[in-house]
């Protein structure tokens, strides 16, 4: 099928070649394979085409007058860093397809170009092309979800301690009561690292029977597991190049622990059914809601691992702790899901006092499960005080309006913020 005959879309190429008749054979062949192409002579021209249309791909020939190919690419690229383009040329050489490669060109085409490879190579462009753009759009909806919501002072010190941390390779230990946030913390870290584009592996040590923890982390041991061809990976290879998450790191067991410290200091795991070692990079970032100084003293958890996993240390606040950033969170969650559930629901302005008055022993996963339930089953719209004091569980406000507007104003004057 021509690309022409998807739902009569005709993808946009421009050619851009100073031997004209050369550039309308060109456009001759893709309107065959169901384009649209245009010519342009020059470089300059397309360039300023460019500013006012942008095309699903540029076909660009390397030896030009006034400006060579390789001085457009680079033009183009600063224009639009994800625009496929395929370079040819009738005298191409090694160094100007690597120049070519290296400023972003999807191929180099030698002339004359054959009909099948000129179509195999634009479908592969765009094709590319269509991917990063989805790979953007997911990055962005999952940067989104995870994002940490708040402009109090105790979350500029997590954030802060992010952005010197994720940098680096050094073991990070995220603690915190349960429904802080801590593996947001641990997405923020990969997120702002030189392996955002790597896996992320969240592995949940207390999840998993400590009989099985080991073989889950590291991979299978002994051979092929039993009914399988080949032995799975553990999560140590599937996080390769990347970041592994180890939540509640403290329910590890002490043989796992001493593994995982031997992997730390030697970074190298069996390959399943084989004794051959594989070598892997792999940045380690663990959380726990435990006292992990306490475990040491009470012998449950090993003390040189502890050195090695805390070299940054980060302390999520509870939520009582930053209390002025519920009004935020509470925009940020109403408006998640109120769209998810195709709803249209607020609150009143004295719903900020109840939810203030609540210690939030869960945190904000607490706060994101009572906004999520008060969506879908708010009776009224705006909610009140009284609805939402019913939802939150603690009792509505018994003030009379002139000091619940003192209140109401104790939240949201700028110096409570600060």
């Amino acid at each position: 099928m021509s690309n022409g005959d998807v739902k009569g879309f005709r993808p946009l190429v421009y050619v851009v070649d100073d031997e004209l008749l050369l550039a309308k054979l060109l456009c001759a062949m893709l309107g065959r394979a169901g384009f649209e192409a245009r010519a342009y002579a020059t470089g300059l021209s397309a360039i300023e085409a460019l500013t006012q249309e942008r095309p699903q791909a540029v076909m660009l020939d390397l030896m030009m007058p006034e400006m060579n190919g390789i001085e457009v690419l680079r033009r183009i690229r600063e224009h639009d860093p994800d625009l496929p383009v395929l370079m040819m040329s009738a005298m191409g050489t090694i160094g100007a397809a690597v120049d070519a490669l290296k400023l972003g060109a999807f191929d180099f085409l030698e002339k004359p170009i054959d009909q099948c490879r000129l179509e195999a190579a634009l479908g592969a462009s765009m094709e590319r092309a269509r991917l990063r753009r989805q790979v953007c759009v997911l990055q962005g909806e999952l940067a989104e979800r995870y994002r940490m919501v708040g402009n109090s002072v105790a979350l500029e010190r997590v954030r802060d301690l992010i952005s010197r941390a994720a940098p680096t390779t050094v073991g990070v230990l995220i603690t915190g009561e349960t429904g802080v946030g801590k593996e947001l913390v641990a997405r923020a870290i990969h997120l702002q690292s030189l392996r955002a584009a790597e896996p992320f592996v969240s592995f949940n040590c207390a999840a998993i029977p400590k009989e099985l923890l080991e073989s889950e982390l590291f991979g299978q041991e002994g051979g092929a597991a039993i009914g399988a061809g080949v032995a799975p990976k553990g999560k140590l290879q599937e996080a390769d190049k990347g970041t592994l998450f180890l939540d509640e790191v403290a329910d590890m067991c002490l043989p796992a622990q001493a593994k995982l410290l031997w992997f730390l200091e030697h970074p190298e795991v069996e390959r399943p059914g084989s004794s051959e070692p594989v070598l892997l990079d792999v940045r380690v970032v663990a959380a726990t809601n435990k006292n992990l100084a306490a475990c040491v003293r009470d012998g449950s958890f090993r003390e040189d691992l502890l050195c090695r996993l805390s070299v940054v240390t980060i302390n999520v606040p509870a939520l009582r702790e930053r209390l002025e950033d519920i009004e935020l969170l509470t925009g940020f969650f109403l408006d998640r899901f109120c769209r998810q559930y195709n709803r249209a629901v607020s609150l009143a302005p004295e719903c900020q006092v109840v939810l203030h008055r609540h210690d939030w022993p869960g945190n904000v996963r607490e706060f994101r499960s009572l906004v999520e339930r008060v969506v879908v089953l708010a009776r009224t719209n705006p909610v009140g005080p009284g609805e939402m004091s019913s939802f939150v569980g603690v009792e509505a406000p018994a003030c009379s309006d002139g000091k619940l507007e003192v209140a109401l104003n104790r939240w949201t004057e700028p110096s409570a913020k600060t």
